[in-house]
């Protein structure tokens, strides 16, 4: 953990208005080594990107590999100009699938993998380093960031909301692409979610990409009406086929700008 991380779970968001402690609404709880297994993703039979992830659910949907997040990486290989040469943030990043593609095959200026639950934190830290990129200790400040011949690469925490982004942007600037996948599942979370993407996406050309294929409490209308009542708008939605228990079932790629 680094020292810079607060002790925030991602279950601390559900609790209700009469009780003071959150409701966990995960039902495994498995620990120790035993609780993880790694998946390979093959990328054009030359790139390998090595994911440690939960074998049970913890405290968090950030510790499993989502459905989405395979989705957005398919999008963006298709797409490399999106973030190629650009400053990109991963928001909710969870295991970090995403943000990895983008450092290690896309070829960004700079990578922000970022989640708000310093349990998720670690494990994204972890591999970081399992794909060979070696953060200098385990600090998430600029120091601590990889820097190559192609991009800067590292994991802050980022709890949504607009005190934590104007504290983030502070540090680390404003971003040109946002990604988010796989981790609105409640309304309470869309609010915050809008208010961390308006502080922090650059006021020009900036754009936010999001996914949601899991089920969830809050539908894509009221994720638009959100959107749009922050000051966004929705330039497309495109329409990304992934096997799903041997089936090719399409998943749309939800793509926001700022309302000029």
């Amino acid at each position: 953990m680094s020292k810079k991380d607060c002790t925030w779970r991602e279950y601390n968001i559900h609790g209700s208005a009469d009780e003071d402690q959150p409701v966990d609404i995960f039902a495994m709880t498995t620990s120790g080594e035993d609780a993880y297994e790694t998946f390979q993703y093959d990328i054009d039979n030359t790139i390998k990107i090595n994911i440690r992830a939960e074998a049970e659910y913890d405290k968090s949907t950030g510790m499993s590999v989502w459905k989405g997040s395979e989705v957005m990486c398919t999008y963006l290989r298709q797409h490399p100009e999106i973030v190629h040469k650009k400053k990109v943030l991963e928001l909710g990043a969870g295991c970090g699938l995403c943000g990895l593609i983008c450092k290690i095959v896309l070829g960004p200026t700079s990578v922000l993998i970022s989640d708000g639950d310093h349990k998720v934190l670690e494990n994204l830290r972890f591999n970081i380093k399992l794909n060979g990129l070696q953060l200098d200790n385990d600090d998430a400040s600029p120091s601590a960031s990889v820097v190559d011949d192609e991009s800067i690469i590292a994991v802050p925490q980022l709890i949504w909301g607009k005190n934590h982004a104007v504290n983030f942007i502070k540090q680390y600037g404003k971003q040109d692409v946002i990604i988010a996948t796989d981790c609105v599942y409640m309304t309470q979370s869309v609010i915050p979610l809008f208010e961390t993407i308006n502080e922090v996406l650059d006021n020009t050309s900036g754009i936010f990409l999001f996914v949601n294929t899991c089920a969830s409490a809050c539908s894509i209308e009221t994720v638009y009406e959100i959107a749009e009542d922050a000051g966004f708008v929705s330039l497309k939605e495109e329409y990304w086929y992934h096997e799903d228990d041997g089936e090719q079932r399409k998943h749309p790629v939800h793509v926001f700008r700022r309302r000029k």
